[in-house]
């Protein structure tokens, strides 16, 4: 039996995976195999690539390894696209709350020029990145950030703005 104990993310893996690490063919390197199937070959070849070719228990402890990062780096990645995503959602959710037609947006800067019109005492006339967008937003006191709208949203584009007529 393989202990994979020092390789916990790939021991998950293996555990979903069903394999059996006491059978007598299973090693090291059998065992990374069966891990590297659940990823695509492009993700894993962005990272750096895999050798496979030599089917030794060293080289299986190594891709172990390797898999090992490969997964952490994965998670860490996916978890900044979430908050990313849930920083956009936030920054559409004021905005639309507010008399944006956010499906007229196109990205970050209409995003801020929109908050701009909105709110202009209280965001940054620099481009900031999404999440420094939705925390100046979030610092203006609700009550004032409504009122501040619904005198500035004639400000906007007509394209922009949910209540212009089309």
């Amino acid at each position: 039996m393989i202990d994979v104990s020092a390789y916990p993310e790939c021991a998950k893996r293996l555990h979903f995976q069903r394999a059996n690490l006491a059978e007598p063919a299973m090693n090291a390197y059998w065992a990374a195999v069966c891990v590297a199937e659940d990823f695509a070959d492009d993700s894993l070849a962005d990272f750096g690539g895999f050798n496979f070719e030599r089917r030794t228990e060293a080289n299986g402890y190594l891709l172990l390894g390797r898999l090992e990062q490969f997964i952490r780096s994965d998670r860490r990645r996916k978890a900044s696209q979430a908050a990313l995503a849930e920083c956009e959602a936030s920054v559409r959710s004021y905005l639309g709350a507010n008399g944006v037609k956010v499906s007229g947006l196109k990205g970050i800067s209409d995003y801020h020029a929109a908050a701009i019109v909105l709110w202009p005492p209280f965001i940054s006339p620099t481009m900031p990145d999404m999440k420094t967008l939705r925390s100046q937003i979030n610092g203006i006191p609700k009550k004032q950030r409504s009122k501040l709208a619904r005198k500035n949203v004639s400000g906007l584009p007509a394209t922009w703005s949910a209540r212009a007529v089309q």
